[in-house]
């Protein structure tokens, strides 16, 4: 139709889908613009000026993590728990958010290789006609800066009592940290933890908050983007990074074995 466009998760089922995306929205000179809102809240925006103020020097890892114990999705017709509808289940519907933040803060280096596991254990929590995607997945990705990231997402398991309960979702953690060789930082609670002359010191962090939600100021950008024909916070690019990464856990699960990232 000629529109800029603003995509839910997940943008496609493959890599080789949003290529295609991409490729079209270049050639018609448009903008798809894949939403990722936590990297628009205050905690993420207050970690990302440390990053690029250089407070936390060279990062080497991150662990991304976004786990409930009880929080099996399922939609309208049942879709959340139906592959060929959803493109998978637990990685690619939360688990791409714990991805994406650490990967944006990171700088979103390319990544090269994934040993991953996904596993399907809880189908009897929910009641739907069709489960044959993951309710868990773990990860271990390799990028060309030398750094890693070490994933873990699930819908539903056993988990421990260091997990705090929430309402819908039985227990749930949806955190991230960023290791470097001058200090790390943790999203929840937002705290620095700073080499400062061979002693480490934890530093507590007030993140500025906006009146806006993530989602309002994922929108402003969106739209200036358009108005400024610039590259937007959440650019197609990304966007097929993120599905190759997703593509290789599942590709490595599926062979027991660490595989390449295209």
């Amino acid at each position: 139709a000629g529109k800029h466009v603003l995509c839910e998760k997940p943008p496609t089922m493959n890599a080789a889908e949003m290529k295609v995306l991409r490729e079209e929205a270049i050639k018609r000179d448009l903008i798809y613009y894949f939403s990722r809102q936590f990297r628009f809240t205050a905690e993420m925006r207050t970690a990302k000026a440390l990053v690029e103020e250089g407070r936390l020097g060279k990062i080497y890892h991150a662990k991304a993590t976004f786990v409930r114990s009880r929080g099996i999705p399922v939609g309208i017709g049942h879709w959340f728990t139906e592959k060929k509808r959803s493109g998978g289940g637990a990685l690619i519907d939360i688990g791409v958010h714990a991805l994406d933040t650490v990967w944006y803060l990171m700088g979103t280096p390319r990544p090269i290789s994934v040993s991953a596991q996904v596993f399907r254990n809880f189908e009897h929590i929910v009641k739907v006609p069709v489960f044959d995607v993951e309710d868990a997945a773990y990860a271990f990705i390799r990028f060309e800066s030398g750094a890693v990231v070490q994933l873990e997402t699930s819908w539903a398991g056993n988990l421990t009592d260091d997990i705090p309960p929430r309402k819908y979702f039985g227990r749930e953690s949806n955190n991230s940290v960023l290791y470097g060789t001058k200090a790390s930082v943790r999203l929840k609670p937002l705290t620095l933890f700073e080499d400062q002359e061979g002693e480490l010191v934890t530093i507590p962090l007030e993140a500025k908050q906006d009146e806006a939600s993530g989602f309002e100021l994922q929108l402003r950008n969106f739209i200036d983007s358009i108005r400024s024909n610039s590259t937007p916070t959440n650019n197609a690019d990304q966007a097929v990074g993120l599905m190759e990464m997703i593509d290789g856990i599942y590709a490595s699960s599926h062979l027991g074995r660490e595989v390449p990232i295209a």
